[in-house]
């Protein structure tokens, strides 16, 4: 089994996050060969709250998830003016993503799990260690866990 490494993006010191969902994807080396899910959402989007409410309710009620491919998920990151939780993960195999019982389940089972936490930090576990890399290299803030 390969290790996965979970990584802690605070950005920089500020008091305000400033690491956003777009500056995390495009660190993922071929993230374009990988299905995403995006499985839950808090956000404020740039359309009417009604329409946000909507998109957050269609997230959590679907079954597997709403599914993108990397560039849709990209467009999709800018769509939005502030994220407050948002979870997503990428596997190359469309059947891993899935809703699991548990967080551990979920860790496991896909190749990319990212996850925002009350507007506070970002969490990113993958196997990865391209990623991983460039994501240190590139944003600031990072702690390896």
């Amino acid at each position: 089994m390969v290790t996965k490494s979970k990584i802690i993006i605070k950005g920089s010191n500020s008091g305000i996050l400033d690491v956003n969902l777009v500056d995390i994807l495009r660190c993922i080396q071929n993230g374009e060969l990988l299905f995403w899910s995006l499985f839950w959402i808090e956000a404020i989007g740039k359309g009417s709250d009604s329409e946000m409410l909507d998109f957050k309710s269609y997230v959590k009620n679907s079954g597997n998830g709403i599914l993108y491919n990397y560039n849709t998920l990209i467009e999709l990151s800018s769509s939005f003016t502030q994220i407050i939780d948002i979870l997503i993960c990428g596997d190359m195999n469309l059947e891993k993503l899935k809703r699991y019982e548990s967080d551990e389940d979920t860790i496991r089972e896909c190749t990319f799990v990212i996850e925002l936490v009350d507007s506070s930090y970002w969490e990113v576990s993958t196997n990865d260690l391209a990623s991983i890399n460039n994501i240190k290299k590139r944003l600031s803030g990072v702690t390896e866990q």
